[in-house]
């Protein structure tokens, strides 16, 4: 029998994550999703829009659910290595309308498997990522779930396992879901899964959720 998640006790990154949780947060305050603009090339953004429109595609064509069958998806670049997804025309009572989801990539393994620092992570986030440099994972990203927006059920990568710690996580119906089974985000706390099993959330409340997100090879 598959676990829908992974045990964040065998994985030593997840130790090391939360023990540097106070310095990640730091960094996470002095950003905070300010708006910085930047039309630099970005060489992540065509692999960052077809990894997820990819497998967003991919869901929509299994899911039963035909408000998400007839939605309309996009991914796009807000700024250097700051993408968001947006989903438009579903029904009025879901809310996956407008912008779903936020992704700002801090750092990434380049051709020579290091890690290599966008303008944001050199920027803001030097002390993150000089802590995690050497346990071995593949990316680093900050996720930020709005207020009152969903993620429909996806899939992504079969070589990965994905690590959430959670940022700033809001009291009430903020919920992440893989292959069924519910799992609460919790603050200084890492959740874990592989990224191609079918996962989504939500973001029931008032605030938006914030995740660091990091990508190990399985």
């Amino acid at each position: 029998m598959k676990m829908n998640y992974v045990d964040t006790s065998k994985l030593d990154v997840c130790e090391h994550l939360e023990k540097n949780f106070k310095i990640i947060l730091d960094d996470y305050l002095t950003f905070n999703f300010n708006f910085i603009k930047n039309d630099k090339f970005d060489e992540n953004f065509k692999l960052f829009k077809f990894a997820y429109e990819s497998g967003l595609y991919m869901a929509k064509m299994r899911d039963v659910d035909s408000n998400w069958k007839n939605a309309e998806f996009k991914t796009y670049k807000k700024s250097h290595s700051w993408y968001a997804m947006q989903v438009n025309n579903c029904r009025q009572n879901l809310s996956y309308s407008h912008n779903i989801w936020e992704g700002v990539l801090l750092s990434t393994k380049d051709k020579n498997k290091k890690l290599k620092n966008t303008p944001i992570g050199d920027k803001f986030f030097l002390k993150t990522i000089d802590a995690l440099k050497d346990t071995g994972v593949k990316s680093i990203m900050l996720g930020k779930l709005p207020s009152g927006k969903s993620i429909p059920p996806h899939r992504g990568d079969k070589s990965i396992r994905r690590i959430h710690l959670g940022l700033i996580v809001p009291e009430g119906d903020v919920t992440f879901t893989c292959r069924g089974e519910d799992r609460k985000w919790e603050v200084g706390k890492c959740l874990a899964f592989n990224d191609f099993f079918e996962h989504s959330a939500r973001n029931n409340t008032e605030e938006d959720r914030i995740n660091l997100i990091v990508d190990i090879v399985r």
